[in-house]
């Protein structure tokens, strides 16, 4: 029985590394399909200074587990439902900043299709607030080093900006905890197979000493009756010492084997338990470096120590902004005009344009900026189709559990509606 076990379990072993493989070579294609988008629209991440979502994606990704006895079984569907609400829930948040993104891009569909009049008056007032917009940085005659580009960025998001430093902080400190957990647990399996290598050797180590001390009884008992004929000599007392050295080994082999098979088994189920826990911090690491790399390209920014700097500074452009206020009521004016006839085009957000109006005056900027909303927009899409993924791979695990173990459905459907039961009260 112990025999049919390790064949069982490693032929899911070969299942398994056969998966990674797949999932190795679909990650290389979508990362190289990837590249040559970002080289056909001219946008190096290198140029930019902005750091990859994922350093190794094949760390994250989910591994089958294929449970055999109850209490991994009930952990696995457990650890399933678990990753189904947490993906359920990372899609949830995703969708209302992915909302905005859309209204961003239908705001600037509506100031495309603006024609006649308004587009000349759209476009003076545009022009007359980048003329005096740029009057005012040559007062401040200001020497600092962010860029406008990130000082545009700013803007939008200035009474958040406090919050979104401490939670890139937070975020990259999870990100170190979360690495450390993925070592730890690698190294937790690189032990466990090691324990079991140790095993198979003993084991094997175990047949040969077994077929050696077979060999040497065999050849005492054929020595004994060559001695008997040929000597007449009495052999009782070397038979029954041979016999009595045969029991002992072979109870000594016995005990030794089945210790064996349980050390065996002890291993198989704390790499199952290792596996189990690596694919529930795969996701949250997926989860949190794309969150990391949305906050930066969202705010183009590397990590949270330039977040910081260029938030400094900010704070200094806005200091010289406001010693500088009263010479700004006609760049008041005209930003006014500027937000009622957008609300008149029925935009979702006019004031944001006030500091984005070189868009509207210069069609390149307003491209660069309909393709960085399309960028923010695409990365929420792949954390949604991800986490899509996860929920949906989860259920057809569990739908593979109930067809593989029948006997235990009744079993496995109680657990899952155990959880359903927690998501509808939640």
């Amino acid at each position: 029985m112990a025999f049919w076990n390790r064949r069982k379990k490693k032929r899911m072993e070969e299942e398994e590394a056969l998966l990674e493989q797949q999932a190795r070579e679909k990650l290389d294609a979508l990362r190289e399909q990837k590249r040559e988008a970002r080289n056909r629209d001219g946008e190096e991440e290198a140029d930019k200074g902005i750091e990859p979502s994922v350093k190794n994606p094949d760390l994250y990704e989910r591994e089958v587990v294929k449970p055999v006895y109850s209490d991994d079984r009930k952990r696995y569907v457990t650890d399933c439902c678990e990753a189904i609400r947490e993906a359920e829930k990372q899609i949830g948040g995703i969708r209302g900043e992915y909302q905005e993104v859309t209204d961003s891009l239908l705001d600037i569909q509506k100031i495309d299709r603006i024609q006649g009049e308004e587009r000349k008056q759209l476009l003076d007032y545009g022009k007359n607030i980048v003329r005096l917009t740029r009057e005012r940085s040559q007062y401040k005659n200001r020497n600092l080093s962010i860029p406008e580009a990130v000082i545009r960025r700013f803007e939008p998001y200035e009474d958040d900006l406090v919050d979104e430093i401490k939670r890139m902080y937070e975020t990259e400190n999870y990100q170190k905890l979360i690495e450390g957990d993925l070592e730890k647990l690698h190294q937790e399996k690189r032990k466990i197979r090691q324990e079991k290598r140790e095993i198979v050797e003993r084991q094997n180590a175990l047949k040969k000493l077994a077929k050696l001390l077979i060999f040497l009884i065999i050849s005492m008992f054929a020595l004994f009756v060559a001695a008997y004929y040929t000597l007449k000599a009495d052999m009782t007392f070397p038979y029954l010492a041979t016999v009595l050295l045969a029991a002992i080994s072979a109870t000594v082999i016995f005990v030794e084997s089945n210790r064996n098979r349980k050390s065996m088994t002890l291993a198989d189920r704390k790499m199952d338990k290792a596996i189990l826990l690596l694919n529930r911090v795969k996701i949250k690491c997926v989860n949190n470096l794309n969150v990391l790399e949305y906050d930066r390209e969202k705010f183009g920014v590397r990590n949270g120590a330039e977040f910081e700097q260029f938030w400094n500074e900010y704070c200094k452009v806005k200091e010289y902004e406001r010693k500088f206020r009263e010479n700004t009521e006609q760049l008041n004016y005209y930003c006014d005009a500027l937000v009622t006839l957008l609300r008149q085009q029925g935009l979702k957000d006019s004031e944001v344009w006030t500091g984005q109006v070189l868009a509207i005056v210069d069609d390149r900027e307003m491209v660069e900026i309909r393709h960085e909303l399309n960028a923010r927009r695409q990365i929420l899409r792949e954390r949604i189709e991800y986490n899509e993924n996860v929920k949906a791979d989860c259920v057809k695990q569990i739908d593979q559990l109930v067809a593989q173990q029948p006997e235990h459905r009744e079993e496995i459907l109680k657990i899952v509606e155990q959880y359903s039961d927690k998501k509808v009260d939640g």
